[in-house]
């Protein structure tokens, strides 16, 4: 299988969760995911779409990109291009840490890059069988 890349650009609004869970569901099918695996998957995805969404930035969209690397997983980077006004930086509170903490146990890599005190975007790695 080639690299394989997949776009989506949804509203940072919680009723956009579900389309985010559906596409990643989708993509994680074709790259060959067990059931399980595409469940992780989809479990870890929302949570980062909601870190991102809940910040107090003004996170306008999301932006998804799901990469998948051939025969050995899949790449999802997860970002929030457009911010209004900044105001109120991100903060590491419990709901977060749980999020980070639910991500980290479902994939096999979590990188989260912050400017100015908010995630902009996040990236995650899930191997195949991992």
């Amino acid at each position: 299988m080639g690299e394989d890349r997949v776009y989506l650009r949804v509203p940072a609004k919680p009723e956009y969760i579900l389309v985010i869970r559906l596409t990643t569901s989708a993509v994680a099918t074709r790259a060959g995911f067990d059931v399980d695996e595409i469940e992780d998957i989809k479990v870890a995805v929302a949570e980062a779409g909601t870190v991102i969404m809940n910040q107090k930035n003004g996170v306008g969209t999301i932006e998804l990109s799901y990469k998948i690397a051939g025969v050995n997983g899949i790449w999802i980077h997860i970002s929030a291009p457009e911010t209004e006004e900044v105001t109120i930086p991100y903060t590491e509170n419990e709901q977060a840490e749980l999020s980070f903490y639910i991500m980290e146990s479902l994939m096999d890599n979590v990188e989260r890059n912050e400017k100015d005190g908010f995630i902009r975007e996040l990236k995650m790695y899930k191997e195949f069988g991992g």
